[in-house]
């Protein structure tokens, strides 16, 4: 290959480039139509467990929303017969009532013994216990309640569920209409359930269901009436045969497995389509989540659930009757609800296996036309290739030789080709890239000198930045009351922060920590302006407060820049630990106290330079022996990780605590060691600035 000619290589280059390209297109393309080919069926499959599943779940939410509808309605319908026949008795009440208010408005007459009346003709009978006392009082009673004849036949007549209506007196009197000329010389209507629920209630009281002799379910609606004087005088009562809305519930049907079945407020069935099959203490009885479905229905509760019941999932759907306190329930099977979505899924399955056959087929299709096309196009390359190789080698070995001339640093030889091709316009580039690299090396020379000027000057500027600040420590070794220890390091070569140490007077140590808005050579600037006017102000005999106030106009004043300074200053009084600070818009320091740190609540007022005539308040705290407080900027909380997260205040507690034990320089390196460790080598964002200092005790 490398004895060969350039032109011979370009055509070997050429024909192998089309070839493996035809071939790797031709292998991409058709593995892509593969792969699209297994997407497409595994589409076909998604969607179909999708349509089943969406369909499935429309299906049961549907079904859900009409069970609860129709159980609703169907609760509703069957309460509403019980409340006409609770109404019914209401006035049969209602008209005992008026008949007590009013005895002598009627006369009444002598009704027969129960044995005396016809059997299953509808006629009303009286009696009295055996144990009453027939007075006058009671005779004249008993010819009053013969009254309720008349409107009780209308109630039985009207109303084909009640079986008897009937009342009892506190005398011992009992009154039915019936059918029914049964008759017990010691019955005493006093003595019955119904008689003793209802006598202290207001309202109609229901009793719970019973099978009658016959096997017809039954239950019992009663009401006390009162007489003239207010006293319960006694209770009228009736028998309600529920053979007509049992039977309407076990012909309620739901498609082909769906079923109703009613249930009493103590758990028993009324009513089931397999009523014979089941015990009749359907609580008592049931077990898992149907056992708690009944009882949720036993409690008057309204809902759809799903469950399982002798292994077959159903939905369950029940509404209470208020009247009784009773249950209606609506099941249906939970593979009925779905069925529509089975048959969905297995139609789509179906259209899956059609398509992916039909897919193959025109893969293969496709296949053979790419060979042929292959075939074709390396012959129509191979004699291209023969055309041009010759016409670009030329232009080339022209190129190479201008090329070598001027990599050997001749920058004036000039590239002489006239084509209009690429290569022409590949000399034109050399030739104006030679022009330009002169004047680059030109302008470079200046760049350099100018930037090596500007570093000069900024190193200049780092150390008279550097020198402004108190940097020898311990600063004040005469004095034995406290020690302090501080550092800044700035983000870029100058910075904004800046800290102080100064005494206003032999026994007052002013301790300084601010932050300049911005970064570099501004700010640098303003903090040089900040720090000699709140040095100077405070050494005037100004308080905290005073100094602040007064700084905040001056720097407000001609701040077209509209920079701004955040600061904490602290006068600490030497022999009582005494420290009067203020907080222009500072972070809180830290508070080693009771070998714990701890925030220092200071109020922070606005920043110095934000606005003018501002009024900052100044608070005190009294350090204890060997109590230390430590003030920082926010270039300490505010450090970022390559992630963009903040250090932040939590963070710095516990670096804080961890090194609590520490001297006050090593402190502070510690603390910088946990931001550097924590920053993992991203660009120091913003200036940081410590100062940490420890009270021994006064003398």
């Amino acid at each position: 290959m490398k004895n060969l000619k350039f032109a011979t290589k370009i055509l070997l280059v050429i024909l192998g480039v089309s070839i493996i390209s035809m071939i790797a297109v031709s292998t991409i393309s058709y593995t892509e139509l593969l792969n699209l080919s297994g997407y497409s069926q595994t589409i076909n499959i998604q969607l179909g467990f999708y349509a089943s599943d969406s369909s499935r779940d429309a299906l049961i939410s549907q079904a859900e929303s009409y069970m609860s509808r129709l159980a609703v309605s169907q609760a509703a319908e069957c309460d509403s017969v019980l409340e006409e026949i609770q109404n019914d008795v209401k006035v049969m009440a209602g008209f005992m009532e008026e008949l007590y208010k009013n005895p002598a408005n009627f006369q009444g007459r002598r009704l027969p013994l129960p044995n005396e009346t016809p059997p299953d003709t509808p006629s009303a009978k009286m009696m009295t216990a055996r144990d009453a006392a027939i007075t006058a009082a009671v005779q004249r009673e008993m010819l009053l309640v013969s009254n309720a004849e008349y409107l009780f036949a209308n109630v039985f007549e009207t109303n084909s569920n009640i079986s008897n209506a009937y009342l009892g007196t506190g005398t011992g009197i009992s009154f039915r209409y019936s059918r029914s000329n049964a008759h017990n010389p010691d019955f005493d209507p006093r003595l019955r359930p119904w008689y003793i629920t209802a006598f202290n209630a207001d309202d109609p009281v229901w009793l719970d269901a019973y099978l009658d002799p016959f096997g017809f379910i039954l239950t019992t609606c009663a009401k006390a009436y009162k007489d003239v004087g207010g006293n319960t005088a006694g209770v009228v009562a009736s028998d309600i045969l529920l053979s007509t809305m049992v039977n309407d519930i076990l012909n309620f049907r739901i498609g082909e497995t769906g079923y109703a079945f009613l249930l009493d407020d103590k758990g028993h069935y009324l009513a089931h389509p397999h009523y014979s099959d089941l015990d009749p203490d359907a609580l008592g009885t049931a077990e898992g989540e149907y056992k708690e479905v009944l009882t949720r229905m036993a409690s008057g509760l309204v809902n759809v659930e799903r469950m399982t019941v002798d292994e077959i999932d159903y939905y369950i759907a029940y509404a209470p009757l208020p009247i009784t306190g009773w249950s209606l329930g609506i099941a249906v099977e939970y593979d009925e609800i779905i069925s529509g979505a089975l048959l969905m899924k297995s139609n789509i399955d179906n259209q899956a296996l059609a398509a992916k056959d039909q897919i193959r087929s025109m893969l293969n299709s496709v296949m053979f036309r790419f060979i042929v096309l292959t075939c074709i196009i390396i012959i129509a390359v191979l004699i291209l290739s023969v055309l041009v190789s010759g016409s670009v080698t030329k232009p080339m070995i022209k190129l190479t030789n201008s090329v070598i001339e001027v990599g050997k640093g001749n920058l004036d030889s000039k590239i002489d080709i006239n084509t209009k091709d690429e290569i022409g316009v590949l000399a034109d580039c050399f030739n104006k890239m030679t022009d330009d690299l002169k004047d680059y090396i030109s302008n470079l020379s200046k760049v350099t000198a100018e930037k090596e000027r500007i570093g000069a000057e900024l190193n200049v500027a780092t150390n008279i930045q550097a020198s402004m600040l108190p940097c020898l420590f311990p600063a004040f070794p005469e004095y034995d009351e406290f020690d302090i220890y501080a550092s800044m390091q700035p983000a870029k070569e100058v910075g904004g922060d800046f800290y102080d140490l100064f005494f206003v007077n032999k026994d007052t140590l002013a301790v300084l920590v601010a932050d300049v808005s911005g970064k570099g050579v501004p700010a640098a600037l303003f903090m040089v302006i900040a720090k000699t006017l709140i040095k100077n102000n405070a050494q005037n005999g100004l308080s905290p407060k005073e100094v602040f106030d007064k700084v905040n106009n001056l720097l407000c004043a001609n701040n077209k820049e509209g920079m701004f300074v955040t600061a904490f200053m602290g006068y600490l009084d030497i022999p009582s630990g005494k420290l009067t600070c203020v907080n222009a818009g500072h972070n809180p320091p830290l508070l080693l106290k009771d070998n714990q740190f701890q925030w220092v609540k200071i109020k922070r007022g606005l920043v110095l330079g934000g606005m003018e005539d501002m009024r900052y308040k100044e608070e005190t705290l009294t350090l204890e022996k060997d109590e230390m407080i430590f003030l920082y900027t926010d270039g300490v909380t505010e450090a970022l990780n390559p992630e963009n997260e903040l250090f932040s205040e939590a963070r710095l507690m516990e670096a804080a605590n961890k090194s609590k034990g520490c001297g006050l320089k090593e402190f502070t390196v510690s603390v910088k060691t946990e931001i550097d460790a924590f920053a993992r080598g991203a660009e120091q964002a913003d200036d940081i600035t410590m100062l940490a200092m420890k009270y021994k005790g006064g003398k």
